[in-house]
């Protein structure tokens, strides 16, 4: 009998490539491999744990082993301890305000462009960062929204506490944290979609990439430039899109799901082939 979902070479292949830009991450921020282990050990246990059970029981240790590799005694040690992810819910506050700032009519000019509003709410001021705010998190006071903003150079506040939202605010924050937070949010959901349209998902997701290895460094440079060009245009669109769907659907009371929707630039000097042996 042949080995039971044996994988193939390509997958295999695959695998290799996505693992090497994040190995050049772990070496370049000082993560050694027993963390990457410990981690990917953590990773098995809670896939397993959550997307392979058998009805709706939590699968066994046994069960959990014998999918992942994984040793019953570290199992047993991954599930029992607190590891819940770092709360980022701080972050996607932060840029649930920006967008709706900038796609909601109630925060735009006539013209479209996000109003400068009040810090605060009053009779004479309905509309104001504090009320924005209030609509996003009843459970995180505007203040230390509107610092975090601040600090991240995505708002401004005068002196006469009004409040500028940055047009560039859709670029990622510069703060590293920020950073790093984004990077698992994208990378991971790329991911994810590529792997749901290799399991036969139905529909399968957009997930789609142009690929040349015949291009100077000039002409990259303006296929750059063009990617972001053109990313701005499809941004606006499905932002403002977004936006008007989350408000009938709030209003519906059918909030059940969540979507990613980007766009990755890269480019590298292309390996030289070594000479063939002409001997």
């Amino acid at each position: 009998m042949g080995r039971l979902l044996e994988p193939s070479s390509a997958l295999l292949a695959s695998i290799a490539r996505i693992l090497r830009p994040l190995v050049r991450l772990l070496i370049a921020r000082g993560i050694t491999l027993p963390a990457a282990v410990e981690m990917l050990k953590d990773a098995y246990v809670k896939v397993a744990v959550t997307d392979f059970r058998l009805g709706d029981a939590p699968p066994p240790d046994t069960r959990v082993s014998l999918l992942t590799g994984v040793h019953r005694k570290d199992i047993r040690r991954l599930r029992d301890a607190d590891r819940a992810p770092e709360d980022m819910t701080a972050l996607n506050v932060l840029s649930e305000v920006v967008t709706r700032w900038a796609t909601d009519r109630r925060y735009r000019t006539r013209d479209g462009k996000p109003r400068v509003l009040p810090r605060s709410t009053t009779a004479r001021h309905p509309i104001s960062f504090a009320s924005l705010a209030y609509s996003i998190s009843s459970d995180l006071k505007p203040r230390p929204i509107l610092d975090e903003l601040v600090r991240l150079d995505m708002v401004t506040l005068d002196d006469q506490e009004n409040v500028a939202l940055n047009v560039a605010a859709f670029v990622p924050p510069k703060d590293a944290d920020e950073r790093n937070f984004f990077l698992g949010e994208n990378v991971g959901d790329h991911l994810a979609a590529g792997v749901h349209n290799l399991s036969g998902g139905d529909p399968p997701f957009l997930d789609q990439a142009v690929y040349s290895d015949d291009l100077s460094a000039e002409s990259v440079n303006a296929l750059l430039h063009l990617s972001r060009e053109q990313w701005s245009e499809v941004l606006q669109v499905v932002v403002r899109r977004t936006a008007e769907l989350e408000a009938r659907d709030r209003d519906a009371g059918r909030v059940t799901h969540r979507i990613n929707v980007g766009m990755y630039f890269y480019a590298e000097p292309r390996a030289v082939p070594p000479e063939e042996d002409r001997s």
